[in-house]
């Protein structure tokens, strides 16, 4: 199984780079193609039509679990700088026929402010979200 984790948002803005630091903490892992940015771009979608797999990973304002939410694509957007996740497979399957399973998975945060690091809040959050993410990996693999 091809899993391609998308890890995004801003990392000079504190809870917002919560996608970056769960990319940063899985980079490595056996079978699991990494990809981190402020943004989504266009150079992705061959990464997501490889894949089996897609987790795209971003900070949500607020408080609460974890959420996991199914993707499907969207309307053929026009190419920009900027893409959706549901725009990015909307062009995987446009362009390559391919659309794998994919996941938004946000992560509750409450701090904006100019600066980094994570808050307390959200650092366990994303430290769990890592955890469950490996355990997850190593279940597939013994499968």
């Amino acid at each position: 199984m091809r899993v391609l984790l998308v890890g995004f948002g801003h990392p000079l803005r504190r809870d917002d780079g919560v996608g970056l630091w769960v990319a940063g903490r899985l980079e490595g892992t056996q079978g699991v193609d990494v990809v981190s940015g402020q943004v989504l771009t266009p150079e992705l979608i061959p990464k997501v039509a490889e894949a089996d797999l897609v987790l795209f990973v971003d900070a949500r304002a607020g408080t609460g679990p974890v959420r996991w939410e199914r993707l499907r694509a969207s309307a053929l957007p026009s190419l920009a700088h900027s893409l959706t996740p549901g725009a990015l497979l909307a062009w995987a399957e446009r362009l390559f026929s391919r659309m794998p399973e994919a996941w938004l998975v946000t992560v509750p945060a409450r701090d904006f402010d100019i600066g980094e690091g994570l808050s307390p809040g959200t650092f366990r959050a994303a430290s769990g979200l890592v955890e469950r993410i490996r355990s997850y990996l190593a279940e597939r693999g013994r499968g």
